[in-house]
């Protein structure tokens, strides 16, 4: 039978009228059986299903005297998380998200590494990066799956036009531009973009293919520690060409909007998240009848990749270290989220792009992926280092655009592309050079980053 998501019964929520339409939703109600209640909180409805099973079975037969409520938020769940801790609410685990930067040095979260075992960490070592989850020989979280940028086509207008799937920025370019003037007259267009949120739209797409091509991260070169914004140029020059003959009003343009017409075959090509893309198709826009969409790698400068993109880790679970009973909490997040059987089985049915290899390797492959090999990860997708602007936000304070918006005016023809990246590299750098000699930080360097 179906479990039902009851309604979560937390005194904070019922005091902060903020939360309005965003409390969370339990897959257990509280019983007072004298069993060690461990709540963990996450913002993921997709799997809904799929894990309240997996915790409503391990409520059933784990031996520890655990009993697991799994709750999820519609909404405001940065925000609820942070009231929760406020009040001495706070879940024994929680969903990663952004808040983990602002307090992974104030003791707020379990390093989990003293817990696994050495099947644990045979099984997810691979996933242990410094500076991101593993801070100061501490692991605060493992991230479970991973999604990374990908190209996204339609096999059918390619083949119906004879066009060559884009191994080179030229040949995306060349293909962008003719399905727009060959099909255009029928409402279809070569290429796309979200870019009515400038940041979302080019963090998904344009940056990734830089970085690619080019070994530079959000503008950053970790070899020399300067902004280097020189490289974007004939990639911005591309764009323009493709988004100017591209799919109308790309600069109002949101993803489900974007998608839609993609399903719709109206759209050629873009660019976002392999772990979304398959499911969204599969059930949120089914494609229309007699179109075919396809995932290749992002296309570089003379198909010359010098460097690797970034790919988000996601879900991964931080365990709360003021819990009263980290030791239930850790063991229950292990036995759950660990457990080789549901991540295999979270895999095969679609819920998730695996992050660990032995998963992987063991898993049975989907149709989807099968014929999309691109869609899962490879050497050439990594977590990168933060940036001096990421890693000092309340310092580096820019004046005006910052290099997201000011790519987006380049695209649109509102900046000169050489004029707007020689301002870029002038403001980012004066920035940069100016907190190195305050003492804020250190010139950033990072080798194994460089160029």
């Amino acid at each position: 039978m179906k479990k039902v998501i009851l309604i979560s019964l937390m005194v904070f929520l019922a005091i902060s009228g903020v939360f309005a339409g965003g409390a969370g939703e339990s897959s257990s109600a509280a019983a007072d059986n004298g069993k060690i209640k461990i709540r963990i909180w996450t913002v993921d409805r997709h799997d809904a299903n799929f894990w309240t099973e997996k915790v409503a079975a391990y409520n059933a037969t784990n031996t520890d005297n655990i009993e697991v409520s799994y709750e999820i938020y519609a909404d405001n769940y940065q925000q609820a998380v942070d009231l929760a801790f406020q009040t001495g609410e706070a879940p024994d685990v929680m969903k990663y998200a952004q808040y983990f930067d602002k307090y992974v040095l104030d003791g707020r979260y379990v390093d989990l590494l003293p817990y696994l075992s050495e099947e644990d960490k045979a099984l997810t070592e691979s996933t242990w990066y410094n500076g991101y989850n593993l801070i100061d020989g501490k692991l605060y979280f493992i991230p479970l799956e991973n999604s990374c940028m990908r190209l996204f086509y339609n096999k059918t207008i390619f083949d119906r036009l004879g066009l060559k799937v884009p191994e080179t920025l030229a040949e995306m370019e060349d293909a962008a531009v003719t399905i727009t003037n060959e099909l255009s007259k029928e409402g279809i267009y070569g290429f796309a973009c979200n870019l009515k949120n400038a940041n979302s739209g080019i963090m998904r797409s344009l940056e990734p293919q830089v970085q690619l091509g080019t070994g530079i991260y959000k503008g950053y070169d970790f070899g020399k520690g300067v902004y280097d914004f020189s490289v974007y140029i004939p990639y911005l020059e591309a764009w323009k060409e493709m988004v100017m003959n591209g799919f109308p009003g790309c600069e109002s343009l949101d993803i489900d909007p974007l998608r839609s017409q993609f399903a719709a075959g109206k759209i050629g090509m873009y660019m976002s998240y392999t772990a979304s893309e398959p499911g969204v198709y599969e059930n949120q826009f089914p494609f229309a009848e007699g179109q075919e969409w396809g995932c290749t790698y992002m296309p570089v400068v003379d198909g010359q990749e010098n460097g690797a993109e970034y790919y988000t880790g996601t879900p991964a679970f931080l365990v709360n270290a003021s819990s009263k009973n980290v030791d239930a909490a850790v063991k229950a997040y292990r036995a759950i989220f660990l457990n080789k059987d549901n991540l295999r089985e979270h895999f095969e049915q679609g819920y998730g792009i695996s992050n660990f290899p032995e998963i992987l390797e063991t898993a049975t492959l989907s149709e989807t992926y099968a014929a999309n090999p691109a869609l899962l990860k490879t050497e050439k997708d990594v977590i990168y280092p933060k940036t001096p602007d990421e890693l000092y936000p309340q310092d580096f304070i820019l004046e005006g655009l910052d290099m997201f918006n000011t790519f987006s005016a380049m695209i649109f023809g509102q900046i000169d592309i050489e004029k707007g990246i020689a301002d870029l590299n002038k403001r980012y750098n004066d920035m940069n050079e100016k907190l190195i000699s305050q003492g804020v930080y250190e010139r950033i360097i990072n080798p194994d980053y460089a160029r």
